[in-house]
């Protein structure tokens, strides 16, 4: 019996030894699964890392070229309002020079319309009429004018006749 308990025995502790190869040849096979699942789910991870990246640089690449429009259209605008503002500046310059003719001519105008009525008003309209053509500088004498011997003092109509045609000649002389 000493060799039956002793096969027994050893018996019992193969199959248990064997039991424990089992589990951990099981242990192993699960583990060599584990090992497969994490490095499946590192490339998966890997995979849709490098796609995030990729997502993430196409929005920002859009939102660059977004800005990039929006920088581009404000810089139109700002060119166009400078050209207009350029335009403005240049028509207001040529309001100014048109005004400053027009009060210069206004100024004339006004001036020769005062010696008008004062040559009218008074009687001796000869005598400021020569006073007023004597300041005229560039004056070209002409035939019928008041220096001239062909005047009639007694006749009022052809004096006043000829004085608006002297009024006339300075007139056209100070629109010059």
């Amino acid at each position: 019996m000493d060799k039956e308990t002793e096969l027994l025995s050893i018996s019992t502790k193969n199959e248990e030894l064997n039991s424990k190869i089992g589990q951990q040849l099981e242990l192993a096979m699960e583990f060599k699964k584990l090992e497969a699942d994490l490095a499946e789910s590192k490339a998966n991870l890997t995979a849709k890392e490098i796609k995030l990246q990729s997502v993430c640089r196409a929005r920002d690449l859009k939102k660059l070229d977004n800005l990039t429009k929006a920088a581009e259209k404000r810089s139109e605008r700002a060119a166009l309002l400078t050209e207009q503002l350029e335009s403005s500046r240049a028509a207001i310059k040529e309001m100014e020079a048109e005004l400053r003719r027009i009060k210069v001519q206004s100024e004339q105008w006004r001036k020769v319309a005062e010696a008008a009525t004062a040559i009218l008003s008074t009687g001796n309209s000869r005598k400021q009429m020569d006073q007023i053509i004597s300041f005229d500088t560039n004056r070209n004498p002409m035939p019928g004018s008041l220096n001239s011997e062909d005047i009639d003092d007694d006749s009022p109509k052809k004096k006043n006749g000829n004085m608006l045609k002297k009024i006339g000649v300075l007139w056209k002389k100070g629109q010059k």
